[in-house]
């Protein structure tokens, strides 16, 4: 009798949110309070990513660094899994196991959820989209795999950044009253791969040869983007890079674009 009684108040509830919904379908300013009224409604601790795995973190670092994208707090994002949106979500990226975490909500908020990679087709966290480049994506290179942030400057050109971290192990030798104690942690540093993908073809960028390879014709540009701009790619290599193809396909013909 209950679950019956739960199945009519989830269909009154479904029905309200639909009419809302044709309400207000013609301006999109309000699709992500009608989903997250809809969430609610019928329990965020429903949600279908709740089933993948816990996650753990095994790393241990003194200097600072982690294996996660901007921060290894959890901070409010979205995310659509089995091709549903979902918004105001706390999630977090492991970008060097390329695994994106889930924080439940409730008593075992504490735990993390690894949500399932093969179910969702992107996310969006720091105002930033990522996508997974494998989900309904057939003509997808055999060497791009998970997760890569996409920037979309045309119909034509896409940059994608598959953020990765090196991981080192580092020896910490303290002295103690009887000997020496050996503890060993972990270093990540950034060392992200760039991926053009150019009339429908995908172009590795990882260097200015490689660039110019794709675009010969711009070669002088290419070079003296390169030589005015030796501090940026130092400092912020990605914003280096993206700064680049913005400029190359200003170059490029209106009808590309």
């Amino acid at each position: 009798m209950r679950n019956y009684q739960e199945k009519i108040v989830f269909l009154v509830l479904f029905g309200l949110l639909s009419n809302i919904y044709v309400i207000h379908s013609q301006t999109n300013n309000n699709d992500t309070s009608i989903y997250n009224l809809f969430d609610n409604a019928t329990g965020k601790n429903n949600l279908p990513f709740y089933n993948g795995s816990r996650h753990v973190n095994y790393y241990r670092t003194l200097d600072g660094s982690h294996s996660y994208y901007q921060s290894g707090n959890y901070t409010t994002g979205s995310i659509v899994f089995e091709d549903q949106p979902y918004y105001d979500v706390d999630l977090k990226y492991d970008v060097n196991n390329d695994i994106l975490v889930f924080k439940p909500v409730g008593k075992f908020d504490y735990l993390g959820i690894n949500v399932i990679k093969e179910k969702t087709a992107s996310f969006n966290l720091y105002n930033k989209r990522f996508v997974n480049i494998n989900y309904n994506n057939p003509t997808c290179p055999l060497y791009m795999t998970g997760y890569y942030q996409e920037i979309v400057f045309s119909k034509s050109t896409i940059l994608y950044i598959k953020h990765h971290k090196n991981r080192t192990k580092v020896i910490d030798t303290q002295s103690i009253s009887d000997g020496v104690n050996q503890n060993t942690t972990d270093r990540f540093k950034e060392n992200n791969e760039f991926i053009l993908k150019f009339k429908n073809n995908y172009y590795k960028i990882n260097s200015k040869n490689e660039i110019i390879k794709i675009f010969p014709e711009f070669k002088s540009q290419i070079k003296n983007y390169y030589n005015t701009h030796i501090a940026l790619e130092e400092s912020d290599n990605k914003l280096f890079i993206e700064n680049l193809i913005k400029e190359i396909n200003s170059l490029l013909p209106n009808e590309s674009n």
